[in-house]
């Protein structure tokens, strides 16, 4: 389904991220604030502009850049094993299951961190925040309008024009 060849299928097979014997065990899932235990790790679901900000609060501690990986497929294995393997937030992009099963949109795209690290998000997101980093994005924030020259003239003559009739 995902390769031309049995080969290639073989290599994309072994970029999975998979659990050692000793870390396979159960998986529970539950809304953050319910949770009835302290989760291994967070998973969200944000837009690219709202993923972004999770990135930036990631590294605004110790700078940097995140590393992640993306096959297409297995994005399961990347939100959960990967991220708690690696200690580190993950981008992933939704695979082609996610979106069937899952109902992930366009739009969507998750992101995962170490639970143990949730602090460190919080206070990523608030001092990026207080730095000028926002959601919404700010557009034509720096933005100055330059009119056409037929413009400037016309405001030059009214300028001119309410200047004499003081």
């Amino acid at each position: 389904m995902y390769t031309e060849t049995m080969e290639a299928g073989k290599e994309a097979e072994a970029a999975v991220p998979e659990f050692t014997d000793e870390e396979k065990g159960t998986v529970l899932i539950s809304p953050l604030k319910r949770a009835a235990f302290q989760p291994d790790l967070v998973l969200v679901y944000g837009n690219s502009a709202q993923v972004i900000r999770m990135v930036a609060a990631a590294l605004y501690k110790n700078g940097g850049a995140l590393t992640s990986h993306f096959s297409a497929r297995a994005d399961c294995a990347d939100i959960v094993i990967r991220t708690k393997q690696s200690g580190e937030p993950q981008v992933i992009l939704s695979c082609y299951e996610d979106r069937v099963f899952g109902q992930t949109h366009d739009h969507e795209m998750p992101f995962s961190f170490p639970y143990k690290r949730a602090q460190e998000m919080v206070d990523g997101l608030n001092g990026t925040h207080k730095g000028g980093v926002r959601y919404p994005i700010p557009t034509f924030l720096q933005y100055q309008a330059e009119y056409p020259s037929s413009y400037e003239k016309l405001n030059r003559m009214w300028k001119e024009m309410s200047d004499t009739d003081q």
